[in-house]
């Protein structure tokens, strides 16, 4: 009964094994096949011969070569897909200009007001001081040697006045007192009460142009307060065409005594 038995599961085995059979002795078959055509005379640049095994292959790079081929197809050009920023140096150059062009205008203009308000003052100052020192000259007039109608403005505008209306013989007074005052701010002559005319000529020598000057104006003064003459316009001009050098003279005596 065993041998029975034995010869069965073996015969189920061979049924159950025998596709598997076929299939690698067909297998085999195949891989010999295989071989005998790769060992015969033609070359397979892939296969190895020796090991029984393939080759790596080293292909060349073959550029695009569509020129040369009996094709209608061209590659596409490569376009870019990056977006280009705009190019928004100029404006930033047209600002700066701008910035630098106001900054100049501002300053400009700051120095402008500056200067106007600097001058306006100093006009300010100057007409001011103006009015003081001919205040105090026609305030000095009680400090003269003989008595004097004060004038509306200051002795010299007085003086041109009384000239260019004709009265030369008024005129002299009011130049004559003119010289005494500048002469007294100068400190070149001190006009004081009970000092007379020829006290303050004296005072003068030390300066011969003044000295010189005051002496003619001094002569018609007297010859129209004292002897109540006349003179006439070329005795008046004798002395109103030195005023300039009269001015220029006291300006000296003032830088010496800075």
């Amino acid at each position: 009964m065993r041998p029975i038995l034995s010869h069965f599961v073996l015969f189920l085995m061979g049924m159950l094994f025998a596709p598997f059979a076929a299939a690698q002795v067909e297998a085999d078959a195949a891989i010999q096949d295989a071989r005998d055509s790769l060992g015969g005379r033609g070359a397979f640049p892939w296969y190895d011969r020796e090991a029984d095994a393939p080759r790596p292959l080293r292909l060349r790079t073959v550029e695009d070569d569509s020129d040369n081929r009996a094709s209608d197809w061209q590659p596409a050009p490569a376009t870019g897909t990056a977006v280009r920023p705009p190019n928004l140096s100029w404006l930033g150059r047209i600002l700066q200009i701008m910035g630098i062009s106001a900054l100049v205008a501002l300053l400009v203009l700051a120095v402008v007001l500056i200067t106007r308000a600097f001058l306006s003052g100093e006009v300010m100052e100057t007409a001011g001081s103006k009015v003081v020192e001919t205040g105090h000259d026609v305030d000095r007039v009680e400090h003269l040697p003989f008595q004097l109608r004060k004038p509306v403005g200051d002795f010299l505008s007085e003086a041109r006045r009384l000239y260019e209306a004709g009265d030369y013989s008024q005129a002299i007074l009011y130049l004559y007192s003119h010289f005494l005052v500048q002469l007294d701010r100068q400190h070149v002559i001190r006009l004081a009460k009970g000092k007379t005319n020829r006290q303050y000529l004296r005072e003068t020598r030390s300066r011969p142009v003044l000295h010189q000057i005051l002496e003619i104006t001094m002569v018609g003064f007297e010859d129209v307060f004292f002897g109540h003459h006349k003179i006439s316009r070329e005795q008046f001009e004798a002395s109103w065409n030195r005023l300039s050098e009269f001015e220029a003279e006291l300006t000296q005596v003032e830088r010496a005594a800075a």
